[in-house]
C-alpha cells in the first residue's frame, strides 16, 4: 500500500510503502532507458559498508508490470543534514566533519588510465548542451577552465554520487546516506565537491531566506572541512573546487527558474575566482 509520495529529483518515483505493518521506501525507474542506472544505484547502496556511516538496507528488487526496475529499502525516520545544521550545537560540527573526513576520504584511492579521456568526453557533451542555453555564458567559461585542467591523476574510489546535505540523514546519533547516484566517474573528490555545493554555495537553501545562524554554521562546517582536507594534502583542495565547478556546470541544462539561473551565474563566477586564487593566478 502506498502511504506517501516522497518525490525525488531524478524523475524516479520514490514512494513510502507499507505491507504487513512494516514501512519501507520503494524507488521506481523513470523509464525503461533509466533501468540500468537505477540498477547501478541499487548495487552501490547494497555494497556500501562503513563503520560510522550507515545506509538504508536494500530489502528487495524487481520489475513493475511496465517492466520498470524498482528496489525497496529500509525507511529511515530522521531529518536531513540541511535541517539538522540549522539547530546543531556549534561544538558538534567538528565531530560531524571528522566523521565525514574519516569515512568519505579514501586514502586507498586508485587511478584509471583513461580518466582524462572520461572527463574530456563529459566536457564535450556539456558544451553541446550549454551552447543551446542563451544565458549560459559563465557556464561556457567554466567549461573552458575545466577542459584546461589536468584530470589525469584524479582519484577513482567508492563514492555516493550525490552527496548533498539533503542526502545525509541524521537519526538519533547515527548518520545515514540516502539516494545514491550512479556517476560518469566514481571519486570521493566528486563527493566532497558536491558537499561543497551546499556548504560553500548553499544550493539546498537557494529558494529560502537563510538566517544568520545557519549561515554561520555552514561557514564553520566549510572552514573545518577545508582545514582537515589541507592537513591530509594541500593539493586536494584545488581538486575539490574543480569538482565543485563541474557540479555547478552540470546543473545548467536542468535549470528552469530565475532563482536557479541567478544562482548558477553568480556561484560559477565565484568558484572560478576561488580556483584562480588557489592557483596563484
Amino acid at each position: 500500500m502506498i502511504v506517501k509520495n516522497l518525490g525525488g529529483h531524478s524523475g524516479c518515483q520514490i514512494l513510502l510503502m507499507e505491507e504487513h505493518g512494516k514501512s519501507f521506501v520503494r524507488k521506481i525507474s523513470s523509464s525503461l532507458s533509466y533501468n540500468k542506472r537505477l540498477e547501478e544505484q541499487s548495487r552501490k547502496q547494497t555494497v556500501y559498508h562503513n563503520p560510522e556511516i550507515h545506509v538504508p538496507s536494500v530489502l528487495n528488487s524487481g520489475y513493475t508490470d511496465d517492466n520498470l526496475f524498482f528496489f525497496d529499502m529500509e525507511y529511515v525516520r530522521g531529518i536531513s543534514l540541511s535541517e539538522y545544521i540549522q539547530a546543531i550545537d556549534v561544538s558538534k560540527i567538528d565531530i560531524l566533519v571528522d566523521i565525514i573526513i574519516n569515512n568519505i576520504v579514501d586514502i586507498k584511492e586508485s587511478h584509471t588510465d583513461n580518466v582524462a579521456e572520461i572527463f574530456s568526453n563529459k566536457f564535450s557533451d556539456l558544451k553541446t548542451k550549454l551552447c543551446e542555453i542563451p544565458w549560459a555564458n559563465n557556464g561556457l567559461l567554466a567549461l573552458d577552465m575545466l577542459d584546461s585542467h589536468d584530470w589525469s591523476s584524479f582519484s577513482h574510489s567508492i563514492c555516493h554520487g550525490d552527496l548533498t546535505l539533503e542526502n545525509i540523514m541524521i537519526k538519533g546519533d547515527d548518520i545515514y546516506l540516502i539516494d545514491f547516484l550512479d556517476s560518469f566517474h566514481d571519486s570521493w573528490l566528486l563527493d566532497l565537491g558536491k558537499l561543497m555545493q551546499d556548504i560553500e554555495c548553499m544550493w539546498s537553501y537557494r529558494y529560502h531566506e537563510t538566517d544568520v545562524n545557519t549561515i554561520i554554521r555552514l561557514r564553520i562546517f566549510r572552514d573545518l572541512l577545508i582545514s582537515k582536507v589541507q592537513a591530509i594534502n594541500p593539493q586536494i583542495l584545488i581538486e575539490i573546487y574543480y569538482a565543485l565547478l563541474l557540479h555547478l556546470v552540470r546543473i545548467y541544462p536542468y535549470a528552469k527558474d530565475n532563482i536557479t539561473y541567478d544562482f548558477l551565474t553568480n556561484q560559477t563566477s565565484r568558484v572560478m575566482n576561488t580556483i584562480h586564487k588557489l592557483e596563484g593566478n
